[in-house]
């Protein structure tokens, strides 16, 4: 009996002649098995195979039946026959070419006697009981060996030659994880199938290998029906294998709050255990957790490996924890684990991300022995930290020592030659790719055209170089790429070039290739890049289901040409039609609700984005912060901020809308803010600092911004110490003001006319007086017009009649400053106030021009303020008759 289940097993997986059946055939084996050994007394073991293979007839790999995983191991005494015969589809009659092949399971189900005749004939090629156990033994030492090293093709045929018996469960085990392993993971899943339809029962490693290929494959559907299966058999928490088994599974699957409710439930969690959890953590972008359970590890004395601290590492290294990373280092150097290649490729790989190249380079250095991987991770590094030197000189280094490279080395290298703008050199490249074979992986074909296609940007006449080189890589690969077709279409839009853009498009066309998303995307955004909207809405219009990139595409493209009222339409009409937006979308949303002014559409957005996981996405966040700019709501905008890293905010910015808006208490506490969080401010940014700090009259702050200044080497210049020195005359700090002015190693005339403005404000005529009068002999610095003002102000405060028209002369002879209205006034004003109104009268008529209505007001003040009647109705009349309807 068993033999006969193994036959119809076998001719499960045969095809006409031994060859190769297509999936309808196997279908149609598949139904005939099933419906024989039904008929034949089996019900319990296919009446599930069949139902699972009609609900999905067609599919190479249909979704995995959960009751076939627990049917087999149960009795069947206690449900009639019938039971199975009605749940169990009828098959469909076999096609011609194969009814030779499924005769014998008509036979032997229409006719008891001819199955006892194919049980004699099947027992009688029974190898001797005395040889069959070595010669088992060295078919199973063989199937291993091949399933070890990857040999899936020399390993099934030492596994189908086996003889039934010798099928233990030890060799269906050793192919099952030699296909979980080397692939295709799909074969050990099938070959699960098999096993359960011949009863073996499968034990805890079997299911983990099992879900060891589901994780392969990522399915997740069929994951949970494996957990419920051995759930049931009391697998999960009995054995580490399955657990682990099941925490991979869901992690592959991106379904990590199951994984850390399978890890919650191992009783005594291993170091697989816990490693397999850090892996679900980092690899579905939960790196802090992952950091948390590693702290927990460490803590409960858990002796970490090589594999651990590699995961630990590059979560550190995508928190940007550079201290932590130092820490896993030294306790690589404590554990001696330094000298492991794998450990040490992590670990300039983490320095690398970094961006602490020393570091790296000595880690590189010591190495003893430097594989492949050690080359391509220091070249990468270098080449992503735009030190193109270093990247080249590793090349070279690297080519002379190993004489080899792969794809990664080619893909680093190339970006590394484009940037730097060497062709030759890739040229070279591009001729060692041809004769090392590595001319058909798309992802060096990819750097390669980019390259290429830089090349041709400042050489026009060889715009069409790009077709020519997708061309190429058709000839040599025999089908169009997606990957590649995108690449030279975004090419084509950087370009501008439309000519070269639509003829990729036609080659898709032409290539009656079914172009996926993303070469959908590059098209509509290639059109609307070059100008070509109509035709990019055009194209958008005539796809079917478009995705979320194509959706932000089209968006973008309606913004980048000016149709912002469309784009908005478009993304209204992407909501309603539930797609999922993406960060490109929201920014291209927000750029066009800022440019209509729409401010209740884009606090929409921001609502929306937070609900849909994008409220702390960078870009996004910068575009909201840019809005709110826009709309004037400084305070939001600056709360936003304080989600982004500081190289990542433009601070001067919001310090220069605060400052438009005339919030100067906004300023200063936006300066608290970039106090605590460590940002370096250039000169634009704190003269504005300190004038609202002297505007608001706050000496504390003021005194704490001059040292945060000093600090970081903004207080050396005369321009910064001369807004020093009016913020501390602002906030009545004098004292201060002479310490800033005396601390200037060169004083210019600004300079000199602050400390005089100082003195003046702080009622000091006198040492304002006597600052101009060193100013001039002294210092022999040239004053400005601002100068001359601030020292007739000084002389009318302080009565000094004489020494102001002694500056007022050497002002127009001396100097040739052309007096202003206000140079006037005071003149009027230092006469008017020593009571001297007939010279002001006479200083009036001969000197101020007869339009000047400012000495009028002047004099007007001076009279009034003395009592002087006659003198007050004399400038009224004249200021009646220079400005009408002012008396």
């Amino acid at each position: 009996m068993n033999l006969m289940r193994h036959e119809a097993a076998s001719e499960f997986r045969r095809g006409p002649a031994g060859g190769a059946v297509n999936k309808k055939e196997i279908c149609y084996r598949r139904r005939a098995m099933g419906l024989n050994l039904i008929r034949a007394g089996f019900p319990e073991v296919y009446g599930p195979i069949c139902a699972y293979l009609v609900e999905s007839p067609w599919a190479p790999y249909p979704p995995f039946p959960l009751v076939l995983l627990a049917t087999p191991f149960e009795s069947s005494s206690s449900r009639p026959r019938s039971q199975f015969l009605i749940a169990a589809p009828m098959a469909p009659p076999l096609p011609p070419h194969l009814l030779s092949r499924s005769s014998s399971f008509r036979s032997s189900s229409a006719n008891p006697a001819s199955l006892q005749k194919g049980r004699r004939r099947s027992m009688s090629s029974v190898p001797n009981a005395a040889t069959a156990p070595a010669a088992a033994a060295a078919q199973l030492s063989m199937l291993r060996a091949h399933a070890r090293a990857g040999r899936m093709r020399p390993a099934r045929e030492v596994f189908d030659a086996m003889p039934a018996p010798g099928r233990t469960l030890v060799a269906w085990t050793a192919l099952m994880s030699g296909y979980a392993t080397h692939g295709p993971a799909t074969e050990a899943l099938e070959l699960l199938l098999c096993m359960l339809g011949l009863l073996l029962r499968p034990d805890a490693f079997v299911f983990s290998v099992a879900l060891r290929a589901c994780a392969a494959v990522g399915s997740l559907r069929l994951g949970r029906q494996l957990h419920a299966a051995v759930a049931k058999l009391g697998y999960v928490g009995a054995d580490l294998f399955v657990a682990n088994g099941l925490v991979t599974m869901y992690s592959s699957c991106q379904s990590l709050r199951c994984a850390e409710k399978v890890f919650g439930g191992i009783a005594a969690p291993d170091l697989v255990s816990l490693t397999s959890m850090l892996s679900a953590y980092t690899e579905n972008g939960c790196d802090a957790e992952a950091l948390m359970l590693f702290i927990e590890m460490v803590r409960d004395g858990v002796a970490c490996d090589a594999f651990t601290l590699s995961v630990a590492l590059r979560a550190a290294s995508s928190l940007g924890h550079v201290g932590l990373g130092h820490q896993l280092h030294c306790c690589m150097i404590k554990m001696g684990l330094v000298g492991n290649e794998f450990l040490d490729n992590c670990l300039i790989g983490f320095y690398g991300r970094s961006g602490e190249l020393q570091q790296m380079r000595k880690v590189f250095d010591e190495m003893d022995v430097k594989d492949l991987v050690s080359w391509n991770t220091i070249i990468q590094s270098y080449a992503e930290n735009l030190c193109d030197e270093e990247a080249l000189a590793h090349f070279r280094a690297m080519m002379f020592e190993c004489a080899e490279c792969d794809e990664f080395t080619m893909g680093s290298i190339l970006h590394v030659v484009t940037r730097r703008g060497t062709f030759d050199h890739g040229m070279e490249i591009h001729g060692y790719l041809i004769r090392a074979g590595l001319d058909s992986d798309k992802h060096v074909m990819s750097a390669l055209m980019d390259m290429y296609a830089n090349w041709a940007t400042p050489h026009k006449r060889h715009l069409i170089f790009p077709l020519r080189m997708l061309k190429y890589y058709l000839s040599v690969q025999g089908e169009l790429d997606q990957f590649i077709v995108a690449s030279s279409l975004k090419s084509c839009a950087s370009d501008l070039d439309l000519a070269a853009g639509r003829m990729l498009h036609a080659c898709i066309l032409k290539s009656n290739a079914n172009p996926d998303s993303f070469v959908t995307s590059s098209l509509v955004d290639m059109y609307a890049k070059c100008g070509a909207l109509e035709e990019s809405n055009l194209l958008f219009s005539r796809t079917k289901n478009p995705g979320t990139a194509a959706w932000s595409a089209v968006i973008s493209g309606n913004c980048l040409n000016g149709q912002y009222g469309r784009a908005m339409h478009l993304f209204r009409r992407m909501q309603g039609e539930h797609v999922q937006p993406n960060e490109f979308t929201y920014t291209a949303a927000l750029t066009a609700c800022m440019a209509l002014g729409d401010a209740v559409s884009g606090m929409e957005i921001h609502s929306n984005s937070i609900r849909n996981g994008y409220g702390t996405n960078t870009s996004v966040l910068k575009s909201l912060v840019n809005f709110y700019l826009r709309q004037g709501q400084y305070h939001q905008a600056l709360k936003l901020c304080l989600s982004l890293s500081n190289h990542e905010v433009s601070w001067g910015t919001f310090v220069e809308a605060f400052s438009q808006a005339d919030d100067h208490a906004g300023i200063v506490n936006l300066f608290h803010v970039l106090q605590r969080c460590g940002v370096e401010l250039d000169h634009h940014t704190a003269r504005f600092i300190l004038s609202s700090c002297g505007k608001l009259a706050l000496l504390e702050e003021g005194l704490q911004a001059h040292a945060y200044m000093t600090k970081h080497g903004l207080a050396s210049t005369a321009c910064m110490n001369n807004h020093l020195i009016d913020m501390y005359s602002s906030c009545g700090s004098l004292r201060n003001a002479f310490d800033a002015f005396n601390y200037m190693p060169d004083k210019d005339a600004s300079s000199w006319t602050s400390i005089i403005a100082a003195n003046v404000e702080n009622g000091c005529p006198e040492t304002a007086i006597r600052l101009f009068s060193q100013m001039l002999t002294k210092e022999k610095c040239r004053p400005t017009s601002q100068a001359f003002l601030l020292v007739l102000k000084a002389c009318a405060e302080t009565g000094l009649v004489s020494e102001a028209f002694r500056f007022f002369v050497s002002m127009t002879e001396v100097y040739r400053i052309q007096p202003s209205e206000g140079h006037f006034s005071l003149m009027i004003e230092v006469l008017g106030r020593a009571g001297m109104f007939k010279e002001a009268e006479h200083f009036i008529d001969s000197v101020v021009p007869s339009e000047s209505c400012a000495s009028a007001r002047s004099l007007l003040c001076a009279a009034k303020q003395n009592g002087n009647d006659e003198t007050v109705k004399l400038a009224a009349d004249k200021l009646a008759r220079l400005v009408p309807g002012v008396c």
